[in-house]
């Protein structure tokens, strides 16, 4: 049955109506404001603020608020966070928030540098990371001298891994693992 001018008045104005809405709408969820300026700890603490947003604290630290508060607690008055020098160190919540960010990013993401310009923090030293295996180790090997390599180098593979190849594909066009002692 063929409609007449009324009807297509109607789904005229009705058509007219919805878009008007949308365009008034222009969002049917609520927004919220993410923050995305800072460094790392800056943006970490926004983020546990708010319920709507912690889960862009978990893709940062990998934990939720509360486990990272239950971790905090757990290691905060360990001796290794204390020093009697007269530079005091950071904070033990930021460097437990640095430490779960490095664990959860991989491949060049989580270089020494890279996590080092995204915390805002310094890089350390070489020299004091291979004192400090020294001491631990009690090894003083070949290492030392700079043969093998440590803290992100990438180790080519002779081929494309069958399970997750394309995961192990460099920057420099081959397939490699990057390599942390």
């Amino acid at each position: 049955m063929p409609l007449d001018f009324q009807d297509h008045l109607r789904q005229f104005c009705f058509d007219t109506t919805v878009l008007l809405a949308l365009l008034q709408t222009r969002y049917l969820q609520p927004r919220y404001h993410i923050p995305k300026h800072g460094n790392l700890h800056t943006l970490a603490w926004a983020y546990a603020e708010n319920s709507w947003s912690q889960k862009h604290f978990v893709d940062m630290l990998r934990v939720t608020p509360r486990v990272f508060n239950f971790l905090l607690t757990l290691i905060e008055n360990h001796p290794v966070f204390f020093n009697n020098s007269n530079t005091p160190q950071t904070p033990v919540e930021q460097q437990l928030a640095v430490t779960l960010y490095r664990l959860g990013h991989y491949g060049n993401a989580a270089s020494l540098r890279s996590i080092a310009r995204t915390a805002g923090v310094a890089e350390g030293s070489k020299e004091v990371e291979k004192c400090w295996i020294d001491e631990r180790l009690g090894f003083r090997g070949t290492w030392r001298e700079g043969w093998v390599m440590y803290d992100g180098t990438i180790v080519p593979l002779f081929r494309k891994p069958g399970l997750n190849g394309d995961a192990y594909f460099t920057r420099k066009s081959n397939y490699g693992l990057n390599l942390q002692v």
